[in-house]
């Protein structure tokens, strides 16, 4: 099982974070789409396949959850311009 993090700037220029275990349902709240699914083999394994999002960098590595389940992470354009930074 993964746990999916989406991250993305709030109007106040903070950083709002949600996990989820449904992005299909997340997706659908947040009127956005799932636009097709990640297919280079030079990612590591958990990332393959997983979906992309309209509107969103990602899928990235998110790292293990506490339970072992992979975190698979998503961001919009202005979170991840602040994080790389």
């Amino acid at each position: 099982m993964a746990l999916f993090e989406i991250i993305t700037m709030t109007d106040d220029s903070g950083m709002s974070r949600v996990v989820t275990d449904d992005l299909a349902a997340w997706v659908d709240d947040m009127g956005t789409e799932i636009t097709g699914i990640e297919t280079r083999a030079s990612l590591r394994t958990e990332l393959q396949g997983q979906p992309k999002i309209a509107g969103f960098l990602g899928p990235f590595w998110g790292g293990l959850s506490q339970t072992g389940d992979a975190i698979i992470r998503y961001e919009d354009e202005g979170t991840y311009s602040a994080l790389s930074q």
